[in-house]
């Protein structure tokens, strides 16, 4: 069966579309867990892994963050996204509330947090060793999906245009058909790289510029939330050594 060039084109078109609703709804976030702690406390959250002992998971609005744990000692009950109840028997074990797992070492129990942002009231209650170590962690993060949103753009594009230059320099009639069948198949491996070539750079740079996005901004709230304080962001130690005094001596780099 011959395909037309103008079918072809209004086929591409639709599968475009297509990949532009996928990707879109490929970004929306599974259903929230709710963990209820015996002192009615509600969290909502993303569990990772329940254990015997333990619940891990992670905030909603931070999927790419620090995983939490929490005792199931304190659950009184948590209901999963898909509708799921599950309940837990009281013990006797002194409540701990829930903290990540590189805990720092001031925490704040849940149920006297204040209202408002929560990951700016978390950056003020910890310490600034903490600080200097998330910091470092989102800052990474960040450069890592830019890189992926570079990447996956760049070879998107590249193949958008080898596929629309393909297209490009095929022959057809008046009417709009294939002169030969070679030009046919032509056209469909360009309309494939084209539709490849979009759905790379749609699905990575996205990802890749959103993750970039969220963690540059967490990084640049921690190194404001630093500066307040007074406090520098690294500290690097140079040791060397004179060898026409015989002494050694230590070089301490503060970067704020």
């Amino acid at each position: 069966m011959k395909v037309s060039l103008p079918v072809l084109r209004f086929q591409l078109l639709i599968t475009i579309c297509f990949l532009i609703l996928h990707a879109a709804s490929a970004q929306t976030t599974r259903k929230p867990d709710i963990i209820l702690m015996r002192n009615e406390t509600k969290l909502e959250v993303l569990i990772q892994e329940v254990d015997d002992s333990i619940v891990k998971y992670k905030k909603v609005n931070d999927q790419e963050g620090p995983l939490f744990t929490i005792k199931k000692s304190e659950i009184a009950s948590i209901q999963y996204g898909n509708g799921e109840v599950e309940t837990f028997e009281a013990t006797l074990e002194v409540p701990n509330y829930y903290a990540p797992s590189s805990a720092s070492p001031r925490q704040t129990p849940a149920a006297v947090m204040p209202s408002g942002n929560k990951f700016q009231q978390e950056l003020q209650t910890s310490s600034s060793e903490h600080l200097r170590g998330i910091y470092k962690y989102y800052r990474t993060k960040s450069k890592n999906g830019l890189a992926i949103g570079i990447a996956g753009t760049s070879a998107g594009l590249i193949l958008m245009g080898v596929g629309t230059g393909i297209i490009a320099n095929i022959q057809t009639d008046v009417n709009g058909n294939f002169l030969t069948y070679a030009d046919e198949q032509k056209a469909i491996r360009g309309a494939w790289l084209i539709i490849g070539g979009f759905a790379g750079a749609a699905t990575f740079g996205t990802v890749g510029f959103v993750k970039a996005g969220r963690n540059g901004s967490k990084a640049g709230k921690i190194r404001r939330e630093l500066l307040q304080r007074g406090e520098p962001i690294t500290f690097k130690f140079s040791p060397g050594f004179n060898a026409r005094t015989q002494t050694g001596f230590l070089t301490v780099n503060i970067q704020f």
